[in-house]
């Protein structure tokens, strides 16, 4: 049996890594077409957070929000003007990581096959991510976009962007992250048993 609080930080810090090369990586963690801002990095802290449990789940959606103010400075242009408010860019994350977590917990509870459950974990939770932004967007980070110039008629242009980026995500998680996270938990299961 493996001492469970090295496993964890050794699970910690792989998925960190994989969050912060993702957020670095121009145009891979956070793709900015226009004023259109599609989201990557969701996709590590998922796999990360539905192998390594609670605890990583928390420290990879932690690092997930970090990772989204910090891409604010480094390209503020557009929307990401707005994403500079931690408000914006890492409540929502951290929000999303406690939401994910027990997404998790309630897919396995309800769906008896346990790829189906991943699949439908890693879906609804992407758009609870992606709703969470729009609502964080909307309340704390309009104000700063007004002052930038953008129109005070842009709410229902983000619902509308977001929906349209929520589906997108939505489906990267569920073709892209489902398939991985549960080959690692197949993994994790097979090596627990030994």
């Amino acid at each position: 049996m493996r001492n469970k609080r090295t496993y964890e930080i050794a699970v910690i810090s792989i998925f960190v890594a994989l969050v912060v090369a993702f957020a670095m990586i121009p145009q891979v963690g956070y793709i900015t077409i226009g004023v259109i801002a599609l989201t990557t990095v969701h996709i590590p802290v998922l796999i990360g957070g539905t192998f390594g449990g609670r605890k990583v789940a928390y420290a990879l959606a932690l690092t997930f929000g970090l990772s989204s103010l910090w891409y604010s400075f480094i390209a503020p242009a557009g929307i990401n003007i707005a994403f500079q408010n931690p408000l914006v860019s890492v409540l929502p994350r951290v929000l999303f990581g406690l939401a994910f977590v027990e997404i998790y917990e309630l897919s396995k509870k309800f769906i008896a096959n346990k790829y189906l459950a991943v699949s439908v974990h890693m879906i609804v939770s992407t758009i609870v991510h992606t709703i969470l932004v729009t609502i964080a967007l909307i309340a704390f980070g309009l104000p700063t976009l007004v002052a930038e110039g953008w129109p005070t008629e842009i709410v229902p242009l983000f619902i509308g962007l977001f929906t349209v980026n929520g589906v997108f995500e939505a489906l990267a998680a569920g073709l892209i992250a489902a398939p991985i996270a549960r080959r690692l938990l197949d993994y994790k299961e097979a090596t627990d048993t030994e």
